[in-house]
């Protein structure tokens, strides 16, 4: 599954002071302020880094999962790696300033969730592979804003089939022309969620408690791509995949 992933930089937050440490110490601090009196939740964040140099020279492995960031109670926060920035998530007060720690020489850690930036999304273009049909599932574990909003789509294939937040903690995930499954007072936080289609039934499990259950639907097949986590719906994702059934 090939994707394109979108990345931007966080506006509502202005960068005062990147205080960069040397690389042999281990560690560089970034102080970050927000000007607007804005409070964030789970807000995804970047920086320039030098990545490239960093494992050239031998500071950080190939893969940089002997990273971490942490903020300034050395808190260990979800973060990943580009060639030319570090991106990472948390939450962030109005009109004031944070510190936030970037470490090299740490234990491996198996892989980064996907952080697709402030107003970041990922693309996956259309794949006849992927087409869904009647037999199906779906898998997405990471953190979801159930918060109210336009637009904030987990998954979205247009004239197929949109999983989002319809209402102040409710996720609804409607098949065009079918039935749609509805998960009400769901809080924001990280989850696993699975939606499964058998085939004679559709339903949905929010860690691992059923929310809803319905007739089986058919997605129908369309030759548009797929577009996933828009509008920070979900600041970090650690997991997403896509199960297709044989009818």
């Amino acid at each position: 599954m090939s994707k394109r992933l979108y990345l931007s930089v966080v506006l509502a937050v202005v960068i005062i002071l990147a205080m960069v440490v040397p690389a042999l110490a281990g560690y560089y601090t970034y102080l970050i302020t927000e000007n607007t009196g804005t409070d964030y939740t789970q807000l995804a964040m970047n920086l320039t880094l030098d990545v490239d140099y960093l494992v050239d020279n031998g500071y950080i492995s190939s893969t940089g999962l002997d990273t971490r960031v942490t903020d300034a109670s050395y808190t260990v926060l979800p973060h990943m790696l580009a060639d030319d920035k570090v991106m990472w998530v948390s939450d962030l007060e109005g009109n004031s300033t944070a510190q936030f720690i970037f470490f090299t020489g740490q234990d491996a850690i198996d892989s980064f969730p996907t952080i697709t930036g402030h107003g970041g999304y990922v693309t996956v273009p259309d794949n006849e592979v992927l087409e869904p049909g009647g037999i199906f599932a779906f898998g997405i574990v990471g953190y979801v804003d159930t918060s109210a909003g336009a637009n904030k789509n987990i998954i979205r294939k247009d004239d197929a089939v949109v999983f989002n937040v319809t209402d102040d903690e409710e996720l609804t995930f409607a098949i065009t022309g079918g039935n749609s499954l509805v998960a009400s007072n769901v809080t924001a936080d990280y989850m696993t969620i699975m939606v499964y289609c058998d085939g004679y039934e559709l339903w949905m499990e929010i860690d691992d408690i059923e929310q809803d259950r319905v007739v089986a639907s058919s997605i129908p097949d369309t030759a548009n791509n797929w577009t996933l986590f828009e509008n920070d719906v979900m600041p970090y994702v650690s997991y997403y995949g896509e199960w297709v059934g044989t009818e």
